[in-house]
């Protein structure tokens, strides 16, 4: 039969709900479950995937999303597949343990998360430095991911469009420069950069604020706006 000795072991109860299921992401049903278990389950479907097939599960049971990897253990073609659990996690195994036997849903306390890292004790989870080749990552990419990460420190450009660094704190650009140029300015220069290598060292020092802005991205933009109106007037 379907678990063999596990089948007649494990307690079944017939239980209809909504699950999608899918194997690597692919082949996507949405369909039903049903003759569910604490090892497993039986899947309605007109459309089965072979024995041996590992799928993604995603239902509920007493308003827990349960999303675990399953074995399709046997299929019926045009009826279903019966399917083996393979990683529940502590609170799902407790849905399913109060739905099957009929216990109060107890979930377990959340895992405890490890104590911040003492200032300056060196093992901050942001990078100290970043580095890279624009022929790989765009200008605006790596500025996102300065902004994402909230860090401050200074971008050094080494590009044949330009050469200097952008100045930022908490994300925010703050200042930039290239050759005698400085702020906006000195920003524009960088945005003809396609080609070239960076190097985003984090510090916590700061820098003179010579760029205002909301926002990195509106800034960018409306600097390429500008560039584009000047180059229409020459």
């Amino acid at each position: 039969m379907l678990y063999g000795k596990e089948r007649r072991v494990a307690k079944r109860i017939s239980y209809i709900c909504e699950v999608e299921c899918d194997a690597s992401g692919v082949s996507r049903l949405a369909t039903r479950l049903n003759d569910l278990s604490m090892t497993g389950a039986f899947i309605d479907s007109m459309t089965c995937f072979a024995p041996g097939t590992i799928l993604n599960l995603r239902f509920h049971v007493k308003n827990v999303r349960i999303e675990t990897t399953a074995e399709v253990r046997y299929s019926m073609p045009q009826m279903g597949m019966g399917v083996r659990f393979l990683d529940l996690k502590p609170e799902h195994e407790a849905a399913l343990e109060s739905l099957i036997e009929g216990k109060p849903l107890v979930l377990p306390p959340p895992p405890v998360s490890e104590p911040k890292s003492p200032a300056g004790s060196g093992q901050s989870k942001k990078p100290d430095m970043l580095t890279g080749n624009f022929a790989v990552v765009s200008m605006f990419d790596v500025i996102q991911i300065i902004e994402n990460n909230r860090l401050g420190g200074a971008l050094t450009v080494d590009s044949l469009a330009a050469i200097g660094e952008i100045q930022f704190d908490e994300g925010q650009i703050v200042g930039a420069q290239s050759g005698l140029n400085t702020g906006v300015e000195a920003l524009k220069h960088f945005l003809d950069v396609t080609e070239g290598s960076f190097e985003f060292r984090r510090t916590s020092a700061s820098y003179p604020r010579t760029i205002q802005a909301g926002s990195n991205m509106s800034l960018m933009l409306d600097l390429l706006r500008v560039k584009d109106e000047e180059a229409a007037l020459k």
